[in-house]
């Protein structure tokens, strides 16, 4: 990875949302640093939700990467692929 900087990790969430319950329960197993954006109590949150054009949640960034939706092998791969490393 570029010069040993890690990614910025985000996940944007909504309160009620079983699969970002999910998402984050893994990545804090795998050790993976990452910042919590409800959707629904953070307007600055809801408004780049919107302008990614997303359709519901979570949705997953990694650097200037994006998962929608949750797929833990998917998620998984993302964030090897930016050389986020994982505690298993």
């Amino acid at each position: 990875m570029n010069q040993g900087k890690a990614p910025r990790i985000a996940i944007y969430t909504a309160p009620a949302c079983s699969h970002c319950r999910q998402a984050k329960q893994v990545m804090k197993k795998w050790g993976v640093r990452f910042q919590e954006l409800d959707i629904e109590n953070n307007h600055r949150a809801w408004a780049e939700f919107q302008r990614m054009k997303a359709r519901g949640v979570p949705v997953i960034t990694v650097g200037k990467r994006k998962l929608f939706g949750y797929d833990e092998k998917r998620l998984k791969k993302l964030l090897e692929e930016a050389g986020v490393v994982l505690r298993t």
